[in-house]
């Protein structure tokens, strides 16, 4: 998931300034998640825009609607579409990723609007529903087959494909931040656990930053959104929630 927070108010209020109808959209995806955009979240920021004199239309996505996903945030936005004609503004709760769909979409549709960010994005993390942890980097060419699943671009402070360094504490913690555990020692451990202790003699090829090349760019078939949804409803319902 993309991890990221709320920008601090008053740079939010600073976008706005001048304007005065404004549009809200948040994101059920991340930042449902992140609490940066979900339907809470976009409630809070309206109560807080109107309070400033703003004229708001408040657009929250339902959880598992992604705004980076057109085929769902389009059927909202369409919902909303004369809302975004008459704006001055829209503020979107969401990633950057989501912002730039929503921004593309609008302009597709001939509306040129300023629309800014309320959350900075922070990168790839994982795990929850609490403690989400930074994993990658989305580089383009992952190395977790070389390393036991655990990647040194991102837990290694110096981003090291070779290690460990010189520097790792007898503790097995890293020499930039002695609470951290060391990522190479991390992945001699892991490869003890599998069985795979030989493999930490091998030398690494550096890595192909060129694969991170921006901005990149993905063609796929569509999946049918219907029936995708059809399967969800289905797993949902396994799981005794209705």
């Amino acid at each position: 998931m993309m991890g990221q927070i709320r920008k601090p108010i008053e740079e939010i209020l600073s976008y706005l300034d001048g304007k005065k109808k404004i549009v809200i959209m948040g994101c059920g995806g991340c930042a449902t998640i992140f609490h940066t955009g979900g339907i809470k979240q976009v409630k809070e920021m309206g109560e807080i825009l109107r309070k400033e004199g703003k004229e708001v239309v408040e657009i929250g996505l339902p959880f598992a609607v992604f705004c980076c996903y057109l085929p769902m945030s389009s059927m909202m936005i369409e919902r909303h579409i004369e809302d975004f004609k008459n704006c001055d503004a829209v503020l979107m709760m969401s990633c950057g990723d989501g912002l730039q769909t929503v921004r593309r979409y609008l302009e597709s549709k001939n509306i040129f609007k300023p629309i800014y960010p309320s959350n900075n994005a922070l990168g790839f993390f994982g795990e929850g529903p609490k403690e989400f942890i930074e994993k990658c980097l989305g580089c383009g060419e992952c190395e977790l087959g070389k390393t036991a699943g655990i990647c040194p671009l991102t837990q290694c402070a110096k981003g090291l494909l070779n290690g460990p360094c010189g520097g790792t504490r007898e503790n097995g913690k890293c020499e930039v931040d002695p609470e951290k555990d060391c990522a190479w020692y991390l992945i001699y451990k892991r490869l003890q656990e599998t069985g795979e202790i030989e493999k930490i003699k091998r030398i690494n090829e550096p890595h192909k930053w060129s694969k991170a090349t921006r901005p990149r760019k993905l063609e796929v078939e569509p999946i049918d959104l219907h029936e995708k949804l059809k399967e969800t409803k289905k797993v949902i319902e396994s799981l005794g929630i209705k």
